[in-house]
């Protein structure tokens, strides 16, 4: 018979989010098992248990953001009948209600970083990416897409440096106004 404290079916759920909130609070270079484990309340040998390696460890918790990804502005734009619901959807989620907090940016800035040293989070990124310009070519071209893509990527990043220092909603609003309403001989290459 068995002693002690039954399994826990949450144990790698948990790993995986401390992970995360490691990256996020204190950078990739800051995740180890032992950092992680601490944050998850875990003992160390469950990190390795469950994840044979750092690397898996690392991938596998940015995996779980897939959901959390998923672009902000998937429904408005989706649902939009104009091009000014559409620039509307874009403002929003780049520094509106819907835009992600610092926390969120952060994290997604250590994720492009990583990716830029391992293959398998890069392709998980361009995963990403093409998901989101899958969104934005149902109203946009894909020149116009993929502008609007790295626009609001690049304005993220701006906020996650200059917090102190908000974006102005009017001029974000005229940069998406004139991606979307640019006449589509001159959205494409």
């Amino acid at each position: 018979m068995r002693k002690g404290k039954p399994n826990d079916p949450e144990r790698r759920t948990r790993i995986l989010r401390a992970a995360l909130e490691v990256i996020a609070s204190e950078g990739v270079h800051a995740a180890s098992y032992r950092r992680i484990a601490a944050q998850a309340g875990v003992p160390l040998g469950s990190t390795t248990y469950y994840f044979s390696d750092l690397e898996t460890l690392i991938v596998s918790a940015f995996e779980t953001l897939r959901d959390g990804l998923e672009p902000r502005y998937a429904a408005p734009v989706r649902d939009a009948r104009t091009d000014a619901d559409i620039v509307d959807a874009l403002v929003a989620a780049t520094c509106g209600s819907t835009a992600p907090t610092l926390d969120d940016i952060r994290l997604y800035e250590e994720m492009h970083r990583y990716g830029a040293r391992s293959p398998r989070v890069a392709d998980l990124l361009r995963d990403f990416q093409e998901e989101s310009l899958v969104i934005l070519r149902r109203s946009l071209s894909d020149g116009a897409a993929r502008a609007v893509d790295a626009l609001m990527w690049g304005w993220w990043s701006y906020r996650a440096l200059n917090d102190d220092d908000p974006l102005d909603e009017r001029s974000v609003h005229g940069a998406y106004r004139a991606l979307v309403t640019m006449p589509a001989t001159e959205r494409e290459p």
